[in-house]
């Protein structure tokens, strides 16, 4: 059949009257299914843990994006990717209960566009052709093939009319649906997990169960042969009903999108320099004549595609004061707050975004959300991951059991879990702590710190400077330790302590800022993630004591020493000292 002969046909087929009696037909099994549905109940199953560690029966994944897409044709496969990111996380994580049926449009719903769905790809009379929520077919093939793959009995199943090259349909392991009639059924004998998610390229379906599949697998099916089908945004066919009317829509793909918090001058620089006047960048709170503040104070490089999370920032401020007002745990109720500036992010990053920049605190709230799903994303590092600074923590309390902070920075297993996760899958790590970047050789960008301007005034005083407040996490209980040992004075620069006695018989001065009269700089830190004070003192040409956790890079003026390790803190101290006069009591 020649060109001209075929789209004749298809655009007959897909007229304005044969299009009406389609959706007739639609109404009309729908309302036969929701009849058939509530005289034969199908059970919901809801989210669980049993079996989250249970045995691997079944595994099938499928690549997210289609090599063979143009230009045209690309933005309906950024739409299923993202109706994919609703649709697997309604079904991630649930357990269904031995014999019971398990039914595809029961866990995901009427797929419309009030629940965030968009315009993806369906395939409908020999073309793919646009619509709200297209493309959760490859969620149903991937469950079916898992299912055929543990040797599930398959309750109800239809196959595709069309196969589209690369798909499971050519092995005739595919299962398309429609809601609400058109559905995907089956059960096994024991209970069973179900766990989906995306990478950045792949959606993975995993089932999961204490009772091993001891059946063979069903075997595969003689193969189907793929069609060249016709898409409604490239073919050309302009009079088809279903042609959209794309003109003056400007097609931008494979965009990249900053979703921000606290402005840190090395990621503003960063942002400056590799940002583009496409990108997107999302921000707390919008910097304007309504709102001052320079904690989001960022140089974006395209203001009207800088987006405000308003309300929740907003949220975050009032939360945050009254916290601090009540004595509220000040960890966790910033992860809390984070959590809910993430959530507003993710539904905020736009459709054509391929490449995600995000801010650590706000990681593993975004990775969970799934809005990194069919994305690649480098990540702002600001700290130690949760993990690894719970274990610095941990060091710190087995040494200082009578701390009362050290104990108060602790995340749930989870969320650690979560962020592990997502770490493990970022693309590059950014950050200017050297200790941070020594975790991840293979992938990190190492940025400069942003220093203060070099002083060539020597130093001239004689006090020892701690740039922290007394508490345990900033090596507060060291230092107290050697003034005591060597009968010396100590100048702080916050007002926290571990208690009101805390320092007991030290002589403590509260630091005024003035960097002439410090003649040492002493952190034997557990924990520190922004050194700005132990920048400034180098810029002094001030000797500084400190540990490799305040991720500094070599300097003549600094000298590390081992975390935790008492002697070695006196001894270098006590060495620089020798030709550095300093107060003494």
């Amino acid at each position: 059949m020649s060109n001209n002969n075929n789209r004749a046909l298809l655009t007959e087929r897909h007229s304005f009257i044969n299009d009406t009696i389609f959706r007739t037909k639609i109404s009309i099994h729908t309302v036969k299914r929701l009849w058939h549905n509530t005289v034969k109940s199908i059970p919901r199953f809801t989210k669980a843990y049993t079996l989250s560690n249970a045995h691997m029966l079944s595994f099938s994944e499928s690549n997210l994006w289609n090599p063979n897409d143009n230009k045209d044709n690309w933005i309906l496969t950024a739409g299923k990717i993202e109706n994919l990111r609703i649709a697997v996380k309604k079904i991630n994580g649930i357990e269904v209960k031995a014999n019971e049926v398990f039914s595809f449009w029961k866990h995901i719903g009427n797929p419309n566009f009030g629940k965030g769905y968009v315009v993806g790809r369906e395939i409908r009379e020999g073309c793919i052709v646009p619509t709200i929520a297209g493309g959760l077919c490859q969620l149903s093939n991937a469950l079916y093939d898992a299912a055929l793959k543990a040797n599930f009995e398959i309750v109800e199943r239809h196959r595709h009319t069309k196969v589209v090259q690369g798909s499971l349909a050519e092995q005739d392991r595919d299962a398309t649906v429609k809601w609400n009639y058109i559905d995907l059924r089956f059960r096994y004998t024991a209970d069973f997990r179900i766990e989906a998610t995306l990478s950045n390229d792949k959606l993975i379906i995993t089932f999961k169960s204490n009772k091993k599949n001891s059946g063979e697998a069903i075997p595969r099916i003689a193969s189907r042969n793929f069609v060249q089908l016709n898409d409604c945004f490239s073919c050309g066919n302009t009079a088809c009903f279903k042609h959209p009317n794309r003109s003056g829509v400007k097609q931008e793909s494979g965009l990249t999108a900053y979703v921000l918090d606290d402005c840190w001058k090395e990621f503003n620089n960063y942002l400056k320099e590799n940002g583009s006047n496409t990108d997107y960048c999302l921000l707390p709170l919008p910097n304007n004549r309504w709102v001052k503040t320079n904690r989001y104070c960022w140089s974006t490089p395209n203001p009207k595609r800088t987006k405000a999370l308003t309300i929740a920032g907003i949220n975050r401020a009032v939360k945050t004061r009254k916290g601090n007002r009540k004595g509220l745990n000040p960890f966790e109720l910033s992860l809390e707050q984070d959590q809910k500036i993430a959530t507003a992010a993710a539904k905020k990053i736009p459709l054509e975004v391929t490449h995600v920049v995000v801010q650590q605190n706000l990681l593993p709230f975004l990775y969970a959300s799934g809005a990194l799903g069919g994305r690649t994303f480098d990540v702002f590092m600001t700290r130690l991951p949760l993990q690894y600074l719970q274990e610095q923590l941990d060091k710190a309390f087995a040494l200082h059991p009578d701390s009362t902070t050290l104990k108060d920075f602790r995340a749930p297993e989870t969320l650690i879990a979560i962020e592990n996760k997502a770490l493990t899958q970022a693309r590059t790590i950014i950050t200017p702590h050297t200790g941070i970047a020594a975790l991840f050789t293979h992938k990190t960008k190492l940025i400069p710190w942003v220093n203060p301007e070099d002083s060539n005034l020597q130093p001239t005083g004689n006090q020892i400077l701690l740039p922290a407040s007394g508490v345990g996490r900033k090596g507060a209980y060291e230092v107290k330790q050697l003034a005591k040992e060597l009968n010396i004075p100590i100048t702080v620069t916050g007002k926290a302590s571990e208690n009101n006695d805390f320092w007991e018989t030290v002589e403590i001065t509260k630091f005024d800022g003035d960097f002439t009269k410090i003649a040492l700089v002493v952190y034997p830190a557990f924990i520190e993630h922004q050194p700005r004070q132990l920048l400034k003192a180098l810029a002094y040409n001030i000797p500084v004591v400190a540990t490799p956790v305040c991720g500094l890079p070599p300097n003549p003026n600094l000298h590390i020493i081992p975390v935790g390790n008492y002697h070695a803190f006196k001894n270098k101290v006590v060495e620089i000292l020798e030709h550095t006069p300093v107060e003494t009591i």
